[in-house]
């Protein structure tokens, strides 16, 4: 068995739809999710188990709660009811040598009647509602929920197996169902009813006159029935020559222009409204046309009128400066001359002042034509930069949705050119109507008909059961005393050997097992020397350890660590010596391990546990040493992302950083 993929749907705390692949590659083992406490690790676990087992599944959080109240409490919080929640499980298994898919989905919705459960099952992507309704006995002959425990576990509750006691009813449990034990103990359960119900059984004096009625209702059923197959074969042909009637009418009606004669009205009403949108939009292009848009095709004049304002700015600024220079010129001359410079220096001086004075006149020389403020140049780059720019892109949008309109409208008014006559297509479709109209009654009399004979197939079978019931009563009434004595003599003889048989059986597969659980004991210890074999007691299950010296060893003398070891070794061993090749899934796989023992676990156990093992671990569990041990051996890892705000979790890819 492989599980393909699981799928949440508002269960627990995953809000809305979530889902992982869960399909491992080829010796990569171990699917690692990542999730804090709280986060739905356990959710995940209890959904692969209700997926399967439905009401019978072993839930964490279930309590006293019905399967109905667990459902309801299930559903996230801010999940609305209708929405509902499900969840949906696929995985491929061996048939007959031939890997079959399979998806099981289980959904719930509260409604005013209470919680409303709908279960659905495919194989190889066909849904059957028979494999659903005979799910339970389908997974139990594969899996039984007795042993799915073995595969489906919590680390942190392992250490519960350590304890001989415990351990004692596990073995109970996984023999009698991997040995098929379970059947027995049903079987001799049966056999005792059956000599209850043996002992208290009498015959009922009236069989015989019953028998007599039973047979004429039989012989007045059989000529109901012959009626009703004559005037349902009448009827089929009608129906037949009436559908291939109104087919050929429906062809004319057609090629009359029948059916956009009935479009009219939504043709016209469609007409109306892009019309409408059409001049909406006109509207808004001649809005934006009063606007700024018809400066637009004035680009290149908006140009030169920006580079001739940037030009009189210019000669602002240079007469500013001119007339500034000017009077500093004529200040520092006469400061000059006030501290007694000589006429030369006076007069060089004066020469570059002058000759400056001519290089920044001839700038400020310049013809002013706008004669406008400062900040014209300023409002034309924003006028070009922005809103022009802005208004252009819109007119281009709102032509072109204007062509749109003309073409929608054209197509419909070609549609509506083709529509035919009131007078023209009445008649046809009035022909048209008579026909269906005859057929529709015919095919609701032709429903009632098969409907009443499968009434009378029902009752006629019933009829003939009880038939064979009394006759076989009649017949065997004579010899009844006698077999009721033999019967319950054979009955407890039977009982005895099963008896006999299932302490055989045990005692037969006892050692296989002993031998299975000592071997996975030694493979995640390596220390051989501390349990040198296992005992199972056929009788009462319990489990004995021998040390070296092959003396007794109490489970008290094991530390803490090694006695979750065990614990895992026994439902290693026993998953082992099942058999079914099922996947294993552990949440919080290291409990709480030491250091040591988590390693053992990381290197030895989840590498081999099965050919697909899904771990659901804390941020403080597989990290660092015993992560990296089992690195070469994951396929994928996925991240449970919890908003503690929200109360929601989500599936995402990645594992703890």
């Amino acid at each position: 068995m492989i599980i393909d993929s699981i799928t949440l749907q508002n269960f627990g705390v995953y809000r809305g739809t979530q889902s992982a692949v869960l399909t491992p590659e080829p010796g990569k083992p171990i699917i690692l999710f990542g999730g804090m406490n709280g986060g739905g690790k356990t959710t995940m676990l209890d959904a692969v188990q209700l997926a399967l087992y439905g009401p019978r599944a072993r839930i964490s959080n279930r309590g006293n709660l019905s399967y109905k109240e667990y459902l309801r409490e299930a559903m996230h919080r801010a999940a609305p009811p209708e929405e509902g929640a499900g969840v949906v499980l696929e995985f491929r298994r061996l048939v007959n040598g031939q890997f079959q898919s399979f998806r099981i989905s289980r959904n719930w919705f509260s409604t005013a009647k209470g919680i409303e459960e709908n279960t659905e099952v495919s194989q190889n992507g066909v849904t059957d509602p028979e494999a659903a309704s005979q799910w339970d006995e389908t997974i139990d002959a594969y899996l039984p929920n007795s042993i799915a425990h073995l595969f489906f576990f919590d680390g942190e509750q392992i250490m519960d197996l350590a304890e001989a006691e415990h351990a004692a009813d596990i073995l109970r449990t996984a023999i009698h169902s991997l040995l098929g034990l379970d059947l027995v103990d049903r079987l001799e359960t049966d056999l005792k009813v059956f000599e209850r119900r043996k002992r208290a059984e009498e015959l009922d004096p009236s069989a015989a006159a019953e028998l007599v009625h039973l047979r004429a209702q039989l012989e007045q059923l059989d000529s109901e029935q012959a009626q009703i197959a004559a005037d349902e074969a009448a009827l089929v042909n009608q129906v037949g020559r009436l559908s291939k009637e109104v087919s050929l009418k429906e062809a004319h009606f057609r090629s009359e222009g029948g059916e956009l004669f009935d479009k009219r009205a939504e043709l016209d009403r469609r007409l109306a409204e892009v019309r409408q949108e059409k001049l909406r939009t006109e509207a808004q292009l001649r809005e934006l046309a009063a606007g700024m848009l018809p400066l637009a095709m004035l680009r290149s004049e908006l140009n030169a009128l920006h580079r001739l304002a940037d030009h009189e700015e210019d000669i602002k600024r240079a007469r500013t400066v001119l007339t500034v220079l000017q009077r500093r010129d004529q200040n520092l001359i006469r400061q000059l001359t006030n501290e007694g410079l000589s006429a030369k220096a006076l007069a060089t001086v004066s020469t570059v002042m002058k000759d400056d004075q001519k290089r920044r006149k001839a700038d400020a020389d310049g013809e002013l034509y706008l004669g406008a403020s400062g900040d014209l140049p300023a409002q034309l780059e924003w006028i070009e930069a922005s809103p022009l720019t802005s208004a252009e892109h819109q007119a281009r949008s709102l032509v072109k949705a204007i062509g749109s309109f003309d073409e929608k409208i054209l197509k419909v008014e070609r549609d509506l050119e083709r529509v035919p006559s009131t007078e023209r297509i009445e008649a046809i479709k009035a022909e048209l109507n008579a026909l269906s109209g005859s057929r529709e009654r015919k095919a609701a009399e032709l429903e009632v008909l098969r409907s009443r004979q499968a009434a009378l197939s029902k009752t006629r079978q019933s009829l003939e059961a009880r038939l064979d019931r009394t006759d076989q009563e009649h017949f065997d009434h004579q010899a009844t005393a006698d077999d009721k004595a033999r019967f319950l003599r054979h009955s407890i003889k039977v009982r005895s050997t099963l008896d006999a048989l299932r302490g055989r059986v045990v005692e037969q597969h006892a050692e296989r097992m002993q031998t299975l659980i000592l071997d996975a004991f030694h493979q995640l210890l390596r220390k051989s020397d501390l349990v040198s074999a296992i005992q199972i007691d056929p009788e009462s299950f319990s489990i004995t350890l021998k040390d070296a010296k092959r003396q007794p060893l109490p489970f008290s003398r094991l530390s803490a660590g090694e006695r979750q070891l065990l614990a895992t070794s026994l439902l290693w061993g026993l998953a082992r010596a099942s058999g079914r090749p099922i996947p294993t899934m552990i949440d919080t796989p290291l409990g709480r391990l030491d250091s040591t023992h988590r390693m053992h676990l990381a290197s030895r156990y989840f590498p081999n546990a099965s050919h697909q093992v899904v771990l659901l671990s804390t941020d403080e569990e597989l990290v660092d040493e015993d992560l990296s041990a089992i690195q070469p051996f994951v396929s994928r890892t996925y991240l449970l992302k919890h908003d503690d705000r929200q109360g929601t979790t989500r599936i995402e890819k990645g594992y703890f950083q």
